[in-house]
């Protein structure tokens, strides 16, 4: 038995009629949008039908397209493996969709594993508003480049007071930012550095703040850490606070390649990130590169919110490219505020972080040769 393939449409362009929303911005939370891995390699796609020949004698064929494998699940799988391959019969539809979407995970992940740099890079997460999701996205996204890299990532508090990131993270230091700060002049090796880290299941390493309470950052503190934190790991994610005037902040910006900027979906919180990106417009050249390629990241913590179309549609009216916007699905695990752990995310939530990290790498590569050329 044989069946014949076709290709899969091309998704239809976005127009501006697909911003064209009723009056009421509030949508239920089962409405908010999944995570689109965007900047993955398109490759054809082919459907199948279930009942007619793969590679039918006479049909016409695109000469790009591949050889679909036959079905390995569902009803059609398990006649595949019932008769040895008699028949050959395709894959369903949603077992080729998921193997579209673990094939574009694989890419992913290379993508992650294999970029390298000739220096450590800094990633700057920030927005003005409170709750947007930055300690999360910081412990997350560090957590994920880690766990494909397989270390190597710092992620630093960089917050003027001390902030939640040793909370939010697994285990409990005994050290910390403050005490970094104070003995920063004799911290020469790797192993005195670890000493005021907390090592993470995915294998990042954070640097937070102990329950003490610690002296506000400097501009010279923040500088110091970030310059002996690159001489031991490879990615610095720094978990940024709200006060964009202050030295710790521009300490941050200076050192940072990509610009990250979580926010719920909510008015408030992308009104405070369209500040960001207008503040360091105006901060010299490396400052707007960063506003210019910022990578945003849309979260939803299950309270009312706004339709993201809407909220995208700002951001791409400021200049941020489409393919820079990305979505993470609700997820119980980050929503109850406590210990973050990659294990407990759903695999959406996971897939949705994956995809954001290769963006997130994918634009490092391009801040970095770019920065690096103009020395």
């Amino acid at each position: 038995m044989y069946v014949e393939t076709e290709e899969r449409p091309e998704p239809a362009p976005v127009t501006t009629e697909a911003f064209e929303e009723p009056a009421d911005p509030f949508v239920e939370t089962d409405e908010v949008e999944t995570a689109a891995p965007a900047q993955a390699p398109k490759k054809p796609v082919i459907r199948s039908k279930t009942t007619e020949p793969i590679d039918k004698p006479g049909a016409e064929a695109d000469e790009d397209a591949e050889p679909v494998a036959p079905a390995k699940d569902g009803f059609n799988g398990f006649l595949n493996q019932m008769f040895g391959g008699l028949f050959n019969l395709a894959p369903s539809a949603k077992e080729l969709e998921a193997r579209e979407l673990a094939a574009s995970q694989g890419r992913f992940e290379d993508l992650i594993r294999q970029s390298t740099w000739t220096r450590a890079v800094g990633l700057l997460v920030a927005n003005k508003k409170g709750t947007a999701g930055k300690t999360p996205l910081s412990i997350l996204l560090g957590g994920v480049l880690a766990a494909i890299r397989g270390g190597s990532v710092a992620i630093l508090e960089t917050s003027d007071d001390k902030g939640q990131l040793a909370y939010r993270a697994e285990g409990d230091p005994q050290l910390g930012m403050g005490e970094l700060v104070a003995n920063i002049s004799n911290v020469r090796t790797q192993s005195q550095l670890r000493g005021y880290t907390v090592t993470q299941t995915s294998f990042a390493s954070v640097i937070g703040s102990t329950p003490k309470w610690r002296p506000p950052l400097t501009r010279e503190n923040v500088l110091d850490v970030a310059s002996i934190v690159d001489e031991h790991f490879t990615i610095r994610v720094m978990d940024t606070g709200n006060q964009y005037s202050s030295g710790p902040f521009g300490a941050a910006v200076d050192v940072a390649d990509v610009l990250v900027i979580p926010t719920m979906l909510a008015q408030d919180a992308v009104s405070e990130a369209l500040e960001l990106l207008e503040f360091l417009e105006h901060q010299g050249a490396e400052a707007a590169r960063l506003a210019r390629t910022a990578i945003v990241v849309m979260m939803s913590d299950g309270r009312p919110e706004f339709k993201p179309s809407r909220l995208k549609k700002q951001f791409m009216d400021k200049g941020i490219a489409e393919d820079h916007i990305y979505s993470v699905p609700y997820d119980a695990h980050v929503a109850e505020r406590g210990a973050l752990t990659l294990d407990k995310l759903t695999p959406a939530t996971r897939q949705a972080l994956t995809a954001i990290a290769a963006g997130v790498v994918a634009q490092t590569n391009q801040n970095v040769f770019e920065k690096d050329q103009n020395r």
